[in-house]
């Protein structure tokens, strides 16, 4: 199985896990909910353990669902292994 075949497989992999979990699951799995009067959000990451992603808006902290997080890593790979394929039949086409 050539290098573009398996960037295919892996991008619609992590697009199918991505979406699929999303919509199960939500985008977020875990969040503090403090009422904070006249605040300005100012959004930073907050902490990466593993495949779970923490980001804060100054007042709360929200955890992304790492099944969101790993389908896009997963997507990421899949374009790197597919554009890889590209350019090796690019380079023996000659």
């Amino acid at each position: 199985m050539g290098f573009k075949r398996v960037g295919v497989l892996l991008v619609g992999v992590g697009l199918c896990l991505s979406l699929f979990s999303a919509v199960a699951f939500g985008t977020v799995s875990a969040s503090t909910e403090a009422l904070c009067e006249d605040h300005e959000p100012d959004y930073s990451l907050a902490g990466v353990d593993g495949l779970s992603v923490q980001y804060s808006d100054g007042c709360n902290e929200k955890t992304v669902n790492p099944l969101v997080t790993g389908g896009g890593l997963l997507t990421v790979a899949g374009l790197a292994v597919g554009l890889g394929g590209v350019l090796q039949d690019r380079s023996t086409e000659d």
